[in-house]
């Protein structure tokens, strides 16, 4: 638990600092920059058109930080388990996230082994994603430059970014308040 609140802290520290740094006009997203809103109306885009693939890809890396080719690489054994190992780092899946995939394998007969693989058996390439993301985007009106994986993966470290200093904030206010009611003057 210290170390957490150890690495709480110190991001909390780091986005303090940078927001201090920037004029309050460079706060708001840059224009390559993919917002919630728009993420979200890729969502609703991509299974309005039935792009399974290109959701789960999006939903992917903005839930869990998960880059495509990991996302490829995914087998039902993994995501039963809820964490993926790759040589550089353990991804955490949602339990959303994991229904989801679960349920993608079994619509299309997948018992173990990969995920996402065609007909041929073949692994699903990069390529198809690519294509798929961009015509939803598309279709969303929303130019391709923020629907890139690097633009989707800054969106995941933003929101966790934005989402451990709330953290902070909240444990250290009930903390903090922990120690009035035990230790306080007018305890």
């Amino acid at each position: 638990m210290q170390e957490i609140l150890q690495v709480q802290k110190q991001t909390a520290r780091r986005l303090s600092r940078e927001r201090l740094q920037k004029p309050a006009d460079a706060q708001a997203p840059e224009q390559n920059e993919l917002t919630r809103d728009q993420y979200l109306a890729l969502l609703k885009t991509a299974r309005r058109m039935r792009k399974v693939l290109a959701y789960l890809a999006m939903r992917a890396t903005v839930s869990a930080g998960i880059r495509p080719q990991e996302l490829l690489a995914l087998t039902v054994e993994e995501v039963n388990s809820g964490e993926i190992r790759t040589a550089e780092r353990v991804i955490h899946l949602p339990e959303s996230l994991r229904e989801e995939l679960l349920a993608y394998a079994r619509r299309n007969g997948v018992s173990s082994g990969a995920i996402f693989v065609g007909k041929t058996g073949a692994i699903t390439g990069l390529s198809t994603v690519r294509e798929q993301i961009k015509a939803v985007s598309r279709a969303a009106g929303i130019d391709g430059g923020v629907t890139s994986a690097r633009a989707l993966q800054k969106l995941y470290e933003t929101t966790r970014a934005e989402l451990m200093e709330k953290t902070v904030q909240r444990l250290m206010q009930e903390q903090l308040d922990a120690e009035q009611t035990e230790h306080g003057w007018e305890s």
